[in-house]
């Protein structure tokens, strides 16, 4: 039988909220030792998400991270449905170079997917999915 991304993922996934500053999803993405995390809104619907190249960024323009809100960062996003097959997934993430991609179920946020949990070719989970817990 064919494997889910929702197999993948495991308890709820950490986002950040449009209106946090870019400072406070630093330390998020620090904390968790993730390289990027969804921005969500209120409904935990993903509308973006932020990278560590958006943090470089802000502050390579010698922007205030403390003053710049996430959502100003906010661009298209390519969102994983958890019912989606996995070899799919695996394929979409690696013909468009996404490394981690925001897995939904019914529009809303249960967690992520890290293409380097998926690169063994196997249907299968490949050792642990990193999942952040909702915090």
């Amino acid at each position: 039988m064919c494997k889910t991304a929702r197999e993948f993922v495991t308890g709820i996934g950490e986002c950040v909220s449009e209106y946090e500053t870019v400072l406070d999803g630093a330390r998020k993405l620090a904390a968790f030792g993730v390289d990027a995390l969804p921005i969500c809104g209120e409904d935990r619907t993903v509308i973006g998400i932020l990278s560590e190249a958006d943090v470089v960024r802000v502050v390579a323009e010698r922007r205030d991270p403390d003053s710049v809100r996430i959502g100003l960062l906010a661009h298209a996003v390519s969102v994983v449905d958890a019912d989606a097959p996995i070899a799919d997934v695996r394929s979409r993430m690696a013909e468009r170079g996404i490394a981690s991609a925001p897995v939904t179920d019914e529009g809303r946020l249960i967690g992520m997917l890290r293409r380097a949990d998926l690169l063994d070719g196997s249907e299968g989970p490949v050792g642990e999915v990193r999942a952040i817990a909702r915090v």
